[in-house]
């Protein structure tokens, strides 16, 4: 099992929220929202929040105190208690990312039989609670058993003994239940032969560089942990292991502001699940609530009209506020030291701050996909983006263009390449949300060459063909090969992805001579090959010209042509009387 688990703890290339320059107006704002709400909250003790925009970074703010005569600092660690959920979820997504489980097997699996739960649940249905699974852990009598045995060790296989009834038939309503994601840590135990806080350790906070973040009672404390305070009593000096074994996978993880906008940040730019994974993580399904959908370990709220995903967390001494934006990709993140309170109400005033002032996401981008390389002038529009004053634009190498407004004209020149067109609003506070468009830059087709044999032309260009002549376009002349059937002056243009090439030289054909055949000519041409001397049977007009038709030599009433000046290759003679009316095509190889 140690060999399996090779493959999945790797050190990806993940990136991490660098150290940036956050809007200081909007941090003021930030900070006094947070310093009035909290002062205002008789039941906030303290409270450490964090913003995450992408190009400033991360702003994170402290209020309130950790204990009489301690303020919260913003290195302090919290219980994020719910907030665990997202870990666990994702820790069970890489697995199933490496064939070690799937979301879709049966739990009996990989677990023994347990009274009141169903072995057919799937693994999936434990991460978005539609097991039916019952939740005892926070009710009587557990709740009083876990208080009276705050050093206690209680183990899962203990938990599952507390469980009543099902709620419901598994798949056919939803329930949340911390007892889903203790299920979900046995599981993943029982897959690999290791503890869910190693799988979380290996696979995210190690590469995350989240040294801060630790998996309580199963590691040791990191940093400095922020007193807890439950129902107005400090219970510092209590041990949280009772509390937090029985939780265990439900709730046991402690972290920072700071460290927990950086997980949602890197969860969700992709740079920790595959997007087909993250399709499943955000795959909501209902609720008992109208305003809230859940997915795996994440939820979809709707607050006074403000969609958001997220999570909230709450045990005996710490709540926890989630907030992501998907249109922003901004993160907010609160959480206090102290339950009950009304921490979650600050942490949505703060996001709250964000879409007010921060230019908000524009609308798709209008304009053209499929772009030929020198195309000029081409007009791409969003719709006027909220809050934005300014806007900006990048485009993709070999593009040049400039505007401060919702519309940008791009010219395309002839080394543009594929790529996407951004646009983001600015005003004083940063940029907003961006909207882009990938743009297909197609290369103009090499211009063709056209040879004739005898009535026969040809392109070098083996499709995209249109064949013209002196009148135009040749309907239904499409081929590489075109057989004329009028004298007249010919050419071809390619067309290829949507781009057309310049036009081919062009060849001019008498049929009158071409016609005839060599083997039956009037003026016999010799030697063929030749080196140097070409001589004809008798005195004429002749016009030489190479393969495409271009003419390199004309001379009247001559009986030789010099050709020891012309390089190696082939050319054809046009020969014609004192009329001017060809009679005569000769292919000749000098050599």
């Amino acid at each position: 099992m140690k060999k399996l688990l090779k493959v999945l703890f790797f050190l990806s290339a993940f990136q991490s929220a660098q150290a940036q320059s956050f809007n200081p107006l909007l941090a003021a704002m930030l900070q006094d929202t947070l310093d009035t709400y909290v002062s205002l909250s008789s039941n906030v003790k303290g409270m450490s929040a964090s913003v995450y925009l992408p190009g400033q970074g991360i702003w994170q703010g402290v209020s309130g105190v950790s204990y009489a005569g301690q303020p919260i600092t913003s290195d302090m660690n919290f219980g994020i208690a719910s907030n665990t959920k997202l870990f666990v979820a994702t820790g069970m997504l890489k697995l199933a990312e490496n064939n070690i489980i799937s979301l879709d097997d049966s739990i009996s699996r990989w677990l023994a039989s347990y009274a009141n739960v169903d072995p057919n649940i799937t693994i999936r249905q434990l991460l978005n609670h539609t097991s039916g699974v019952s939740d005892p852990i926070f009710y009587s009598p557990w709740m009083d058993t876990i208080k009276a045995h705050p050093t206690r060790v209680f183990t899962p296989t203990e938990v599952l003994s507390w469980l009543g009834a099902p709620l419901f038939a598994r798949g056919t309503s939803w329930g949340y239940s911390n007892v889903n994601y203790i299920l979900a840590g046995m599981i993943a135990q029982s897959a690999t032969g290791f503890h869910i806080s190693k799988i979380i350790r290996d696979s995210i906070l190690t590469p995350l560089n989240m040294d801060s973040t630790f998996y309580d009672v199963e590691e040791s404390d990191f940093g400095v942990i922020s007193h807890r305070w439950w129902n107005g009593v400090d219970y510092n000096d209590t041990s949280r292991v009772g509390l937090n074994s029985a939780g265990g996978a439900a709730g046991s993880i402690f972290s920072n502001a700071s460290e927990m906008a950086q997980w949602y940040h890197a969860l969700f730019s992709g740079q920790i699940l595959s997007q087909s994974s993250l399709d499943q993580l955000t795959n909501f399904v209902p609720t008992t609530s109208a305003t809230l959908d859940y997915g795996l370990g994440l939820d979809r709220e709707v607050t006074l009209g403000m969609p958001y995903w997220g999570h909230g967390g709450s045990t005996w001494g710490y709540r926890s506020k989630m907030v992501y934006d998907s249109c922003l990709q901004a993160v907010v993140c609160g959480l206090t030291n102290c339950y009950p309170s009304g921490m979650e109400g600050i942490t949505f005033l703060l996001y709250r701050v964000v879409k007010n002032h921060v230019p908000g996401c524009s609308d798709a981008i209008s304009g053209p996909i499929n772009i030929c390389q020198g195309q000029q002038s081409v007009t791409y529009l969003v719709s006027s983006i909220p809050n934005a004053t300014s806007y900006t634009w990048t485009l993709p190498s070999g593009t040049t263009g400039s505007s401060n407004t919702n519309l940008i004209v791009v010219n395309f020149d002839s080394t543009a390449v594929s790529g996407n067109i951004v646009v983001s609003g600015v005003n004083m506070y940063g940029a907003g949300g961006t909207s882009s468009l990938y743009v297909n830059v197609n290369p103009i087709p090499t211009t063709p060459v056209i040879t004739q044999n005898l009535n026969v032309l040809t392109s070098s260009s083996a499709t995209g063909n249109q064949w013209y002549d002196s009148n135009g376009l040749i309907v239904g002349a499409t081929n590489q090969n075109y057989t004329v059937t009028t004298d007249g002056t010919y050419y071809v243009i390619v067309s290829l992805l949507g781009c057309t090439s310049n036009e081919s030289n062009s060849i001019d054909v008498v049929l009158t001579g071409i016609q005839m055949e060599e083997n039956n000519q009037l003026i016999k041409v010799h030697p063929n090959p030749t080196s140097s001397i070409l001589f004809l049977s008798e005195r004429c007009n002749i016009k030489l010209t190479d393969i495409t038709g271009k003419v390199l030599l004309e001379n009247q009433n001559i009986n030789s042509i010099d050709l020891s000046n012309q390089p190696k290759g082939i050319y054809y003679i046009l020969i014609s009387k004192e009329n001017g009316k060809q009679i005569q095509r000769n292919k000749i190889v000098k050599n």
